[in-house]
């Protein structure tokens, strides 16, 4: 793997580790970061996600992640994909209502396979 390509990578994973410790710490940003406006949540899961930090901030490093895979991705087949899975999650993460648990659940999962992906998409870059 070049330098660049191990470095990139160090950083996202690093960069999400600590994001998920200071969720999991709950010294997060305000839960008004959120990739959809609270204002207008109409989902449970999206009003619960409003109100706590720890799935504020989770929804943060998922969101940095997808938007990083997909610009990443060399293919429209394989942003399409992106896309499908990422509706997946979050239809996965709507089914848990205002269960706090599972939706970190959810997010915790995403993120594990965001990472793995990104990683794939820089190993082949760099080929």
């Amino acid at each position: 793997m070049s330098d660049t390509i191990t470095l990139k990578l160090a950083a996202a994973i690093s960069a999400g580790a600590l994001l998920t410790l200071a969720a999991m710490a709950g010294s997060v940003r305000p839960a008004a970061a959120q990739e959809f406006d609270c204002r207008n949540a109409e989902f449970a899961s999206e009003r619960a996600i409003c109100g706590s930090d720890r799935l504020s901030a989770l929804d943060e490093r998922m969101s940095a992640l997808y938007a990083d895979l997909k610009a990443a991705s060399g293919s429209r087949y394989q942003r399409n994909d992106i896309k499908a899975y990422q509706r997946q999650f979050l239809d996965a993460r709507d089914s848990c209502g205002r269960d706090v648990e599972c939706i970190k659940g959810a997010y915790l999962d995403q993120i594990s396979v965001l990472e793995s992906r990104l990683e794939q998409a820089y190993r082949r870059s760099e080929r």
